[in-house]
């Protein structure tokens, strides 16, 4: 199974994508990691540079995506079940992972402004996004209509529940499938 953990820097991604990790066993698959192992950069120190430049350009974007994919069908091919963890902004990084997963869920982290920028006034984290970042990101983003809504503003217990929720209804829904 392959779960998209996808939205804006500071939507809560890395944090739903934690509770798959720890409490489903999902292997998360984070793009900020693989981007600095890529780059020769250790995970804490900074690559921060312009908005789109740097290891943050659309060539090295496309390098980190298709790494996580490449990584993400090894995992899935001996048994694991997997979670991505990026923002996900463009469509041709939704259609990679549908185009190699075409049962991958989607699940689209949230939360309103003035938590987002509070999470990234205050984050340690190893992703390099701030504020700036996010309001450039903000500018174009068009969520796809199939990607679940998550509100991050909940508690862990209460996130646990919904992602638990989620993952129930897609095997439901994939044992009324093979039945057929």
């Amino acid at each position: 199974m392959i779960v998209v953990v996808m939205g804006l820097s500071g939507s809560g991604k890395s944090f739903l994508a934690s509770i798959l990790h720890q409490d489903f066993g999902f292997e998360w698959l984070r793009s900020d990691l693989i981007r600095k192992e890529l780059a020769g950069i250790k995970p804490y120190e900074s690559a921060k540079s312009g908005y789109g430049e740097g290891i943050y350009s659309q060539e090295w974007t496309k390098r980190v995506y298709e790494e996580m994919i490449r990584r993400a069908k090894e995992l899935v091919c001996s048994g694991k079940n997997v979670v991505l963890d990026a923002t996900f902004l463009q469509d041709w990084q939704r259609e990679l992972v549908r185009k190699n997963f075409p049962n991958a869920i989607f699940l689209l982290a949230y939360a309103e402004d003035q938590i987002v920028i509070k999470r990234l006034k205050e984050r340690q984290d190893i992703s390099d996004a701030d504020l700036e970042v996010y309001l450039r990101q903000k500018e174009n983003f068009v969520p796809p209509p199939y990607a679940i809504r998550v509100d991050t503003n909940n508690s862990r217990d209460e996130l646990k529940a919904v992602l638990q929720e989620i993952l129930q209804e897609y095997e439901k829904k994939n044992i009324q499938e093979n039945a057929l």
